[in-house]
């Protein structure tokens, strides 16, 4: 009898790039791909407010609510957790490795780092940083 050698096919994650650039050569919208598509998918649930998404209330993250308090270890407490409840109900691509939340009371802002893996065949680590503040 024959061996059947069956390889499964590795996941290539891919998304529109949301600053919806041309791409050079085919001059379609550019596509993002692996770790920058599901970066890209992690901060746009992170920085969507709950209740924005018609249709999908709980979608989205509740971290701008606490622009305005007091950053002490509860609070921060709290943001964590709101991350780590927005993300695994949405994105199931990601382990979170660690959050950090930081007070950039100066500017009245706050600078959230997370350390994820990529959950994929080829384990893959990497980090997002970005701040939350108010525009106007």
């Amino acid at each position: 009898m024959a061996e059947l050698n069956i390889r499964a096919r590795e996941k290539v994650y891919t998304d529109v790039d949301f600053a919806f650039r041309a791409n050079p050569v085919t001059g379609d919208v550019s596509l993002k791909k692996d770790v920058e598509a599901v970066k890209q998918s992690v901060l746009n649930i992170l920085k969507t407010r709950r209740g924005e998404k018609p249709f999908s209330p709980n979608f989205g993250s509740g971290i701008y609510s606490y622009l305005f308090e007091p950053i002490d270890s509860v609070t921060k407490a709290m943001i964590e957790e709101d991350i780590i409840f927005s993300l695994r109900n949405y994105e199931p691509r990601v382990k979170i490795l660690s959050i950090v939340v930081d007070d950039l009371e100066e500017q009245n802002a706050i600078n959230i780092r997370l350390d994820l893996e990529i959950i994929s065949p080829v384990v893959t680590t990497t980090t997002i940083e970005f701040i939350v503040q108010r525009l106007r």
